[in-house]
């Protein structure tokens, strides 16, 4: 199941806001909370990258999937 457009314009706008904070946090916060931050900006930047590697090989979860653990033995 692809990811929808609500779901990846909800994420985006996240990151968008993430990308505000983070520019704030460099200039007057711990290292740790840009660390934090950051960690969190790379993840929900992947989403789509993660959701577009997972189409091309399937879900393996997806029941109905059209291949089955056996075809790759």
């Amino acid at each position: 199941m692809a990811l929808s457009t609500q779901v990846k314009d909800s994420v985006n706008q996240a990151v968008n806001h993430l990308r505000d904070a983070l520019a704030f946090a460099a200039r007057s916060e711990h290292a740790v909370t840009i660390g934090t931050i950051s960690d969190i900006l790379m993840r929900c930047e992947s989403i789509e990258s993660m959701d577009e590697i997972m189409q091309k090989f399937g879900n393996k979860a997806d029941p109905s999937s059209s291949r089955s653990f056996k075809d790759f033995e």
